[in-house]
């Protein structure tokens, strides 16, 4: 999602502002009044504020007698120390005493990380130790840690939370009061609001940066608390904005891609079209060319042309020329159902003539497939016959296609219910398919035929539009013992309101 992450970062922090800020209005810290044993975080802007704050909590624990013990990074530990020589404590013999203790944070942490992850007992061997120096004497003890700073800038969020835990857990048992500082540059992204929001679980108390600490009177620090209010609600609604402009846009782009795609399969299924019809249509008229040039050459020769030459030459232009008809009709038909414009002429027919008249041509068409029938001597019905009758020519002639010669073809016509009559059509060929199965009524789908197929792919696709336009429907099987059976369904009297191109 396209949000601006410093919006998220700002809305957490205030959040987390508000929620931890006490009655007195988070006053500058009086550091004389720490308890045995707190934990808080401090956030700040810039190292000045931060090396003034640490300062001025160790420098009133080392005058109270407490012990001090400052892990930081090398430039805050000489930067602190110069704070405290210059409110007039005696560094060295604080260190000589043991009331001041010194660490290099990335040092520390050297000695109980491991890869990326914390191991408690490593710490604990190495604080432990010195927690019980420090607090001899019944000293109370104050600490500043920068090692989970450190952490967060290098990004193990998981084990910076770790680490703030440890130092509670380690509270039950040596009470001390720690002081953790943040950068608030170290929080400019949603998932380092997260983690500002788990650090803040951690701590007793949380102090903000001094663009708010700072400010000198309780009415600025209300007028500041109003402010970052303001600010919060109209980022929200500002992020609220974004997201409905976003969603708009992606709900935009949804749909545009979907046209383009639906664009694309258009133009690939035109190319695939055009393909096919070429190649369909220029066999049979290569054909007609062909005979037509060779009766032309001999007449012009003069040359002697046989009856029984001219006779075949007739039959195949014949055939060929039934065979650009059958094509040019199947692609006319096609457009005419896509513009949903095919009109079915339906009335009273004998289903079972049709049915023995079509059995009757694809017998004489086919080379030797055994086609049987079992039929009703009648059965009556209210359908448009040429089209069924051309239903049951693609089904027949797919049969033919896709079976080997002298394998058998088995129709049946029958009334299992008294609305409807069913009519199916089963080749024993190769059958389709298993992941090709769901595109058979598909335009220009063939399947599989090893060699034997011609023709655009659209007799089963012409064929399902027209059962659908009777208000029937037409479905595939695949017997276990191979082949394809086609069960075409239809009304015995087509309702009007399911099959309206089938009104009078």
């Amino acid at each position: 999602m396209i949000v601006d992450e410093y919006q998220h970062r700002n809305i957490s922090q205030f959040a987390v502002i508000e929620d931890n800020i006490e009655p007195a209005l988070a006053p500058r810290t009086d550091w004389t009044e720490m308890g045995a044993s707190e934990h808080f975080v401090q956030f700040y802007d810039t190292d000045t504020f931060l090396v003034d704050a640490v300062g001025a909590f160790v420098s009133s624990g080392l005058r109270a007698g407490d012990a001090a013990i400052v892990v930081a990074t090398q430039a805050h530990r000489e930067a602190i120390e110069e704070r405290l020589r210059a409110a007039g404590l005696d560094v060295a013999a604080a260190i000589a005493g043991g009331q001041y203790l010194s660490l290099d944070a990335a040092e520390a942490l050297s000695g109980f990380m491991v890869g990326n992850e914390l191991e408690p007992g490593r710490f604990l061997e190495i604080f432990e130790p010195i927690l019980a120096r420090a607090s001899e004497d019944n000293r109370r003890v104050r600490i500043f840690g920068e090692m989970v700073a450190l952490l967060a800038l290098d990004g193990n969020f998981s084990a910076t939370v770790r680490l703030e835990e440890i130092w509670n857990e380690l509270q039950e048992t040596h009470p001390f009061s720690l002081f953790c500082a943040y950068a608030m540059d170290q929080f400019n992204g949603q998932s380092h609001a997260e983690l500002l929001v788990n650090v803040c679980a951690e701590h007793s108390r949380v102090i903000p940066a001094e663009s708010y600490t700072a400010l000198p009177s309780q009415d600025e620090r209300l007028r500041a608390i109003l402010t970052l209010q303001q600010k919060a609600s109209w980022l929200e609604e500002e992020i609220a904005g974004r997201k409905r402009v976003e969603e708009r846009l992606r709900v935009a782009l949804e749909a545009e891609r979907a046209a383009r795609q639906e664009t694309e399969a258009a133009l690939r299924l035109r190319d695939e079209f055009l393909s096919i019809a070429a190649h369909e249509l220029r066999t049979p008229l290569t054909v007609l060319l062909g005979h037509t040039q060779l009766v032309e050459r001999k007449l012009r020769r003069g040359g002697d042309l046989q009856p029984e030459q001219l006779l075949r030459g007739m039959q195949s232009v014949s055939s060929q020329a039934d065979k650009i008809t059958r094509l040019l009709a199947q692609l006319l038909d096609v457009s005419v159902l896509d513009a949903g414009k095919l009109a079915l002429k339906c009335e009273p027919v004998d289903l079972a003539a049709i049915v023995q008249q079509a059995v009757s041509d694809a017998r004489a068409f086919s080379d030797g497939h055994a086609i049987t029938l079992t039929a009703p001597a009648s059965l009556e019905a209210r359908v448009d016959p040429l089209r069924i009758e051309q239903v049951l020519a693609n089904l027949l002639n797919n049969a033919l296609k896709y079976s080997p010669v002298e394998s058998s073809i088995d129709v049946v016509i029958s009334q299992p219910l008294d609305a409807e009559i069913e009519l199916s059509v089963r080749d024993h060929g190769r059958g389709i398919p298993f992941e090709e199965r769901n595109q058979i009524f598909e335009r220009f789908y063939q399947a599989p035929d090893h060699g034997y197929t011609t023709g655009l792919g659209l007799g089963l696709y012409i064929s399902h539009q027209i059962v659908e336009l009777h208000g029937g429907r037409i479905r595939a099987e695949f017997p276990p013992d191979g082949g394809t059976r086609f069960i075409v369904t239809l009304p015995v009297a087509a309702d009007v309101a399911l099959a309206p191109a089938c009104a009078d």
